[in-house]
């Protein structure tokens, strides 16, 4: 239980690193962009980018800390204690990072937008400094287990500048690549160019930094040295070819999985670290087991982190798909006529410049529009006409109301309805599944068998895929195929629940293998209904169809294994 709840909060720690993480980077591409003359454009770009999504960000900051300190409440405990200078000063950055956002759209002089842009762009260069150096202090082992450990010397030392200096230089190359393809969906070559050079200088800079941090840790951290040589060797080599790829499809100008292979280049490199710390949560002197909650505690997060993990990520990737499409922005905002243009800070240069400047971009927006509007005569979300004067006015996005299909409900609707049915099933099936019963220990299961916790890191994500995919097909359907395939998700969610039941609480896993033949006959016919609607829903699907036959071999080889007829009452131990 504890691994499995570690494996948690490290999906936190990924989560927050890759989405996060392109937000202090945008920050740091903000603080470098120059003089409000020629910044001015690279930080729109940035401005019109970051606000839909920048403050859902942090939603993972938030999580990894109440799983620390609920899961590991020692290790929580020990951190704080030793390491509260890099807090202090992360938690300082990230306040006075929000604040200058926020504060210097809102302001037209010229000496506060300065102040503000300085204040957003140092914070987002310091925050995750201070988060690497965190990173390092816990992996060098200089957290003591009773906390109180030495307050500069836990931070201050060569792992945890090498940590610092590589999270700075992965958000800034994850940042510069996320603006190049934004800058692409745009058609600006120019910015595409701006922000190109600036990814490829990013990455030669972070794989130099890696190589020359081999010596660093060899000599400062010789066990975290040892294991990433070793167990964690093939993901690191991963993240050096995802990274790689990543700028291959920048400069060949591809848009499509760009900014995966970017994030999954900086997730691998995390993950990388994870295994090579494992098993230990603090150096080499405080283990996983040894720092977890009571299995009461750790029960109550899994359970908690499941269901939050099946409400927020369908949220955020609605969220996401939302600001890509431009639902969801910020609007152009006019300047008084008593500012020069000439005077403008840095800060100011996020955006936009004189009132020509700005009705000659909302010209173009709307003959833009206009072509969009002849290409898709039904397409449900449309923009309004924009004035072309010296005070722009943008009419709001169509709301996510009732599209043009008439009966056709809220498009976040069935996202809603997915996600409360898979939470349903996961929790019907976690109470019904017992293996820590004594009958199942006692089985002659295969060596390929994963971990008990595995299965939990594994299915929560899974049914993250599922609620997505249910709300996508739905959504693209109509009429009298939107209730099949309703029914055809109600189904399979059915079967999927009743697995466990048949598995363990009749104590058969001849019964189970039956319900997940089942299972995977379901899912092929879900596969096949879900692509005839919206391929993308059933890719996303295909993970999920795949560990169901997965689970289906290992069922049949527990049969296989043990011949022997089983009590078939209900489990009571």
């Amino acid at each position: 239980m504890a691994e499995l709840v570690a494996v948690f909060l490290f999906i936190g720690v990924v989560a927050y690193a890759v989405l996060g993480g392109a937000d202090f980077g945008a920050g740091f591409w903000d603080l470098i962009a120059g003089g409000a003359k020629r910044g001015r454009e690279p930080r729109h770009l940035i401005d019109v980018s970051l606000a839909p999504v920048w403050e859902a960000n942090h939603t993972w900051l938030i999580y990894c800390l109440v799983v620390l300190w609920t899961g590991f409440p020692s290790a929580f405990a020990a951190i704080t204690t030793t390491l509260y200078i890099p807090l202090l000063l992360a938690l300082l950055g990230i306040v006075l990072r929000g604040a200058g956002f926020a504060f210097r759209k809102a302001t037209v002089r010229t000496e506060e937008q300065r102040l503000y842009g300085a204040a957003f762009a140092v914070s987002s260069v310091l925050t995750p400094y201070c988060f690497g150096a965190i990173a390092g202090g816990l992996a060098s082992g200089r957290v003591p287990t009773a906390g109180n450990g030495d307050a500069i010397s836990s931070w201050v030392n060569p792992s945890s500048i090498l940590g610092g200096v590589l999270a700075v230089l992965a958000c800034s190359y994850v940042a510069a690549t996320y603006l190049t393809v934004e800058a692409l969906h745009r058609d600006d070559d120019k910015l595409y160019r701006y922000y190109r050079d600036r990814a490829m200088a990013a990455g030669a800079v972070t794989g130099a930094v890696s190589i020359a941090g081999i010596f660093v840790l060899q000599a400062d951290s010789p066990r975290l040295f040892d294991r990433l040589s070793g167990p964690a060797l093939p993901l690191v080599v991963l993240a050096a070819v995802g990274g790689l790829v990543g700028l291959a499809l920048l400069w060949a100008k591809r848009t499509v999985g760009t900014r995966v292979a970017a994030a999954g280049a900086v997730a691998l490199v995390i993950v990388g670290w994870g295994v090579a710390q494992t098993p230990y949560l603090l150096g080499t002197h405080l283990s996983i087991t040894e720092a977890a909650a009571p299995n009461a505690s750790l029960a109550v997060v899994v359970g908690v982190a499941i269901v939050a993990g099946l409400l927020i990520v369908p949220s955020l990737v609605l969220l996401f798909r939302l600001s890509g499409r431009g639902v969801v922005g910020v609007g152009d905002r006019p300047f008084r006529s008593s500012v020069r243009q000439g005077e403008r800070g840095s800060g100011e240069g996020m955006t936009e410049g004189s009132a020509a400047d700005r009705a000659s971009r909302a010209a173009e927006a709307d003959r833009s529009d206009a072509a969009k509007a002849g290409r898709g005569a039904g397409a449900r979300l449309t923009k309004g006409a924009r004035s072309t004067g010296a005070k722009t006015a943008r009419t709001p996005a169509a709301p996510l109301g009732p599209t043009a299909v008439q009966g056709q409900p809220h498009r976040w609707v069935p996202y809603v309805l997915c996600a409360g049915a898979v939470t349903a099933t996961a929790v019907a099936g976690a109470r019904a599944t017992r293996p820590d019963a004594r009958w199942y220990r006692e089985l002659n299961t295969p060596d390929w068998q994963p971990p008990p916790w595995a299965f939990g890191a594994v299915w929560t994500p899974l049914y993250a895929s599922v609620a997505v995919a249910g709300g996508r097909a739905l959504n693209a359907a109509r009429g009298p195929q939107r209730k099949a395939l309703a029914g055809e998700f109600a189904a399979n969610l059915a079967l999927n629940a009743g697995w466990s039941n048949l598995f363990f609480r009749l104590r058969s896993p001849l019964a189970g293998l039956a319900g997940t033949l089942l299972l995977d006959a379901s899912n092929i016919r879900l596969l096949t209904r879900v692509a005839r609607t919206d391929r993308k829903a059933a890719v996303i699907l295909l993970p999920y169809a795949a560990w169901c036959a997965y689970a289906t071999c290992l069922n049949a080889s527990i049969v296989a294994r043990n011949h022997e007829p089983r009590h078939r009452g209900p489990s009571k131990s």
